[in-house]
């Protein structure tokens, strides 16, 4: 059996824009097949009684800094959108919608990564004619995303995922799992490599 990385996350969370690169880098090193689970941070939050990090002041100071730390250590940039906490529901429906299509949808991951977190410009991702023009500027038929992000089984399916995501122990973004086992956050994949090796 094929070891297995499922990945709990949601595009309106910095960690797991951090985290993407952590993960993708960590499956390229070990040859795990990486399930990606697309879910609605805020209905984890709200379920778990959980508070985004930049509500805590003391965190809140401290987030810059970290998330600057981060980025340099996975040679990635970030630009603080301007627009979060921004509405990424349409996004992760759309990101699901895409599963038959896997390499279609790796690629529609780190483009939304990138619209939400690596854009100087600021996207709002609820604003369609800002999305639609990111979209076809990165490569993507603006029309059939919308259509993904609109789909009534792709909403059902986020749900499911949000659902799931609580009934089995997360309480925010992102959270891996490796044979049931859970791990929180980008800073937890030196555990999760070691789980995939045990």
């Amino acid at each position: 059996m094929a070891k297995q990385v499922e990945y709990f996350f949601d595009f309106v969370s910095a960690y797991s824009y951090v985290g993407h690169s952590a993960v993708l880098k960590m499956i390229e090193r070990t040859g795990a097949d990486l399930l990606v689970r697309p879910m609605f941070l805020g209905g984890v939050m709200q379920a778990t009684g959980n508070r985004p990090p930049g509500m805590v002041a003391a965190k809140g100071a401290y987030l810059t800094k970290d998330l600057a730390r981060c980025c340099k250590r996975y040679g990635i940039t970030m630009h603080m959108n301007p627009n979060f906490p921004m509405n990424t529901r349409g996004l992760t429906r759309a990101a699901i919608g895409l599963a038959n299509d896997p390499a279609q949808q790796a690629k529609f991951i780190q483009a939304a990564f990138d619209m939400c977190w690596n854009d100087p410009t600021g996207i709002d991702p609820n604003d369609p004619v800002a999305l639609s023009v990111a979209l076809a500027k990165a490569g993507f038929d603006a029309d059939q995303i919308m259509a993904l992000a609109n789909d009534p089984a792709n909403k059902g399916a986020l749900k499911a995922n949000t659902d799931e995501a609580v009934e089995r122990g997360a309480f925010g973004a992102p959270t891996f799992f490796v044979n049931g086992e859970m791990y929180f956050g980008h800073d937890r994949l030196d555990y999760v490599e070691e789980a995939l090796d045990a």
